[in-house]
């Protein structure tokens, strides 16, 4: 294993990767542990060598992983490491091999890395450093290890798996549910922070009056000291708390948050004297209000035989899943049947049309949803 921090030792270790035809490959983030996520940790295999780089150090990635980009990758769950290596640059996989994408078309139970390393090399991953802040430096050895051999394993698995695949005859699935994910990833538009709303957390559409606004206030205060102390919000104040004091401030004008019931025990000690005095001040605020989203697609009311036609396609779906033992939402999800309710295709070119579901998607219960759309 060769850990990268430096420019000299990342520049051989770049040499070696790219002149792999393919790389395995995983990211660490410190979410965990601080106000804005960052990528902490770059882990990459390729034959019979495993490489941790530090992206933190002075090194540069951009032209490193642009060129990576162009290799055969092989990810666990690529959806997260792929959004994390995009925030810190540029970076667009062309054609990757994700080993849960193939564990939930295999009708695996368990679908963890964990689960896989030891299904498929016999070992056993360790989890004890799951929470571990990869942003601290100087890094430990055993974090290192740990780190690398999140990709250490994943051709050996990824191989296997293919091999599973095929002999099922669902690997071309697996190729089209990949480019797939790809092309949604590349589609995002890139992250708002937008302030503006970001206090409409869960909970809030059952406030009203001053309990909006108190929990405006709560969340910018929140907000405000997890931004000066580097740390999650959540480790600051959990969001449901947030709601539900805002609703005992409304209901308990001027009463010390002290002697609220639920009050978790930071509320009561650390931060009691700072929110009694922003719950006296957020009396005096202009009201808020909630600003909902504007809803990308009509809201549809279903009549009765359209209610029907859903379950009867939820039906047909279901049959099918459990034929293949693979979950249901895998050849269509919810929101996919309330699509072809909506829009009706009548013959397979329409279903088509609909851009709703991938070839094999249709090959496998296309017939049988125009059935059952041909029924209304």
């Amino acid at each position: 294993m060769i850990f990268s921090d430096d420019p000299v030792s990342f520049a051989e270790a770049s040499s070696r990767i790219l002149g792999s035809s393919w790389a395995a490959v995983d990211t660490e983030a410190d979410s965990l542990h601080h106000y804005a996520e960052k990528l902490s940790l770059l882990q990459v295999s390729i034959e019979g060598e495993d490489f941790v780089i530090d992206p933190l150090s002075s090194i540069p990635l951009a032209d490193f992983l642009k060129k990576l980009s162009e290799k055969d990758l092989i990810f666990h769950a690529a959806d997260s490491d792929v959004r994390l290596l995009k925030k810190a640059t540029p970076f667009s996989p062309k054609k990757i091999f994700d080993t849960m994408i193939a564990a939930q078309l295999l009708g695996y139970e368990k679908i963890g890395l964990q689960s896989l390393a030891e299904r498929h090399c016999g070992v056993k991953l360790s989890k004890t450093e799951q929470k571990a802040d990869w942003s601290e430096r100087p890094l430990e050895d055993k974090l290192i290890r740990y780190a690398a051999n999140d990709t250490h394993y994943l051709k050996v698995i990824s191989d296997a798996m293919r091999e599973e695949l095929r002999a099922l005859g669902r690997l071309d699935w697996h190729r089209q549910q990949c480019e797939k994910l790809l092309e949604t990833l590349e589609a995002l538009e890139p992250e708002e922070d937008d302030r503006a709303t970001a206090w409409q957390i869960k909970g809030a559409r059952n406030l009203k009056g001053k309990g909006l606004t108190f929990l405006k206030a709560l969340w910018q205060w929140r907000d405000t000291l997890a931004r000066e102390r580097d740390k999650p919000p959540f480790k600051v104040l959990n969001s449901e708390y947030l709601a539900q004091m805002a609703e005992w401030a409304a209901a308990n004008p001027g009463v010390d948050v002290g002697e609220w019931k639920q009050a978790p025990r930071n509320v009561r000690n650390e931060h009691r004297t700072a929110l009694n005095a922003l719950l006296v001040r957020a009396m005096n605020l202009p009201q808020a209000v909630l600003e909902l989203p504007t809803r990308k697609t009509p809201k549809v009311r279903w009549t009765e035989k359209e209610t029907k036609l859903l379950g009867d396609l939820k039906t047909a779906r279901d049959k099918h899943a459990a034929e293949l033992k693979i979950l249901a939402s895998l050849i269509a999800t919810n929101s996919v049947l309330e699509t072809l309710a909506a829009q009706k295709p009548k013959d397979m070119q329409a279903l088509k049309a609909t851009g709703a579901m991938l070839p094999w998607q249709i090959e496998v219960v296309g017939e049988d949803f125009l059935k059952v759309l041909q029924t209304l």
